[in-house]
């Protein structure tokens, strides 16, 4: 099983950290642009000035349609995946709100929560589908700051740290389908959060490159800190991503994105559930079927208003992913956006 080590990736972001100067302190007139902020997909790609709020509402949508051994597509037949029991297909969408503040021209600060909604359809040992399970709920919370180092006429670089709270259940249960499956809990990537408080690190820069075009990158980490009530730990979990857009008049402006993922997989076994009393039976429950590297693509527009308005839209697809074990592949995603700044 793939690992990354917490010591790793707070190197890594110290050492993009590190990279940058304090810059002056002139503030860009790029804000009023049309790709002053990143793709939608990109969490915490800006700051504000001293005084500024912003609510932001996003709508997310993932599908999973393709199991993969490694980086290898395979049916869903038992032959194939060596359980009675694999999904056919997931889809994930989540809602989420967002709240930042400025209480100086170089510290903001955020605040966001979630609600989820999974579906994910299971074919028994001849690929014939024979369950479908749902949950639905709050997800995690996060809450940090983002300070800004460096800051020039033309570019602009800040780091950042959240604390995701435990807000998300972890021990949603069956409720139909297979008698033998309800009241167990529903195996881990049906389930709403992480169960443990997990910090999030992260450094982003974004450079103007003229009136027209800009580009910028994030490097962002995930670091769980321990095993939740539910008896298992989330893996953690490294992300890169770079944007380039390029404006269109005054208001819009179009994006192309690349986004590299790596993660290491679940530990441990839910404590109540049929499917961790017999691993081999269910693909999804089986922790070593989790962790892996992916990258995708993704195009995005944006519209902002001469009124602090912002809306965006993203969609993307998986071109590349190896993944541990045997598991449910990323197939595409769009994410939708409205921000507002007063």
């Amino acid at each position: 099983m793939k690992t990354y080590s917490k010591l790793s990736i707070v190197t890594s972001l110290s050492l993009a950290g590190s990279s940058f100067l304090l810059g002056g302190d002139s503030v860009s007139e790029a804000v009023t642009r049309a790709d002053a902020h990143a793709p939608i997909g990109v969490m915490g790609d800006h700051t504000h000035l001293a005084g500024e709020w912003m609510l932001s509402y996003r709508h997310m949508t993932m599908l999973m349609d393709q199991i993969y051994r490694g980086s290898d597509e395979v049916d869903g037949n038992m032959a194939e995946t060596g359980y009675m029991v694999s999904p056919r297909e997931m889809t994930m969408d989540m809602d989420m709100l967002g709240l930042m503040y400025a209480p100086t021209d170089r510290l903001t600060m955020l605040l966001m929560t979630s609600y989820k909604k999974n579906k994910m359809t299971m074919n028994n040992m001849a690929g014939v589908e024979s369950m479908r399970m749902r949950s639905e709920g709050m997800g995690d919370t996060s809450v940090g700051g983002l300070y800004q180092f460096f800051r020039s006429d033309d570019a602009n670089a800040h780091v950042s740290l959240a604390v995701s709270l435990p807000t998300g259940e972890t021990g949603k249960k069956v409720i139909s389908g297979m008698p033998a499956a309800v009241g167990r809990d529903q195996p881990f990537p049906m389930q709403l959060g992480s169960g443990t408080f997990d910090f999030i690190p992260g450094v982003t820069f974004n450079h103007f490159v003229n009136e027209h075009w800009s580009w910028g990158g994030q490097l962002k980490a995930t670091l769980r800190t321990g095993e939740n009530d539910d008896g298992y730990r989330l893996g953690d979990a490294v992300n890169l991503t770079v944007w380039g857009a390029r404006n269109v008049g005054s208001s819009f402006s179009f994006s192309g994105r690349l986004n590299a993922k790596f993660w290491s997989g679940y530990e441990g076994f839910q404590s109540n559930g049929l499917f961790s009393v017999n691993g081999m039976m269910s693909l999804p429950a089986d922790p070593s079927n989790s962790g892996g590297a992916r990258v995708d693509g993704y195009f995005g527009v944006n519209y902002v208003s001469d009124y602090g308005l912002r809306v965006a839209l993203e969609v993307g697809k998986s071109f590349w992913q190896d993944l541990d074990g045997v598991q449910l592949g990323m197939g595409w995603s769009g994410n939708l956006g409205l921000q507002y700044a007063f």
